[in-house]
């Protein structure tokens, strides 16, 4: 059962990436005339899975006193980033408009992906409890 608050939780913390992405790739398309600009993104997504690819040892906390070994999901933070590299246009600006608007897609399709599995552990859980009062 906490498992599935678990994942809730991990993906929770994803829509929130995502929502940030949503908003940095707008700022990139506002700008994309803006001389000088340089497009920025977010990096969450690798973070999180090096850290969930980390192998350790489990360990077990048999007293208060441990302290507790594995890192915690709000330890795990998101980094804005600026790409200073590559410009392609005269005015230094490095926003690619065509690229941008497919990241806007991949990004707005895995946030929906990621709000129906929210919602689909929540009716497994609603059923869960609603199948435990018979």
């Amino acid at each position: 059962m906490t498992d599935l608050f678990s994942n809730i939780n991990k993906m929770e913390k994803l829509l929130d990436v995502k929502l940030k992405r949503h908003e940095l790739i707008s700022n990139n398309l506002a700008n994309v005339d803006t001389p000088g600009y340089k497009r920025m993104d977010i990096s969450f997504e690798e973070i999180l899975m090096n850290d969930l690819n980390k192998r350790t040892i489990p360990l077990t906390t048999t007293n208060d006193k441990h302290i507790e070994i594995k890192k915690q999901l709000e330890d795990i933070k998101p980094k804005i980033y600026r790409q200073e590299d590559r410009s392609f246009r005269n005015d230094e600006n490095n926003v690619d408009i065509d690229k941008e608007m497919v990241e806007m897609i991949k990004n707005n399709f895995s946030y929906n992906i990621i709000s129906d599995q929210i919602q689909t552990n929540l009716k497994i859980l609603q059923t869960a409890i609603s199948e435990g009062r018979k």
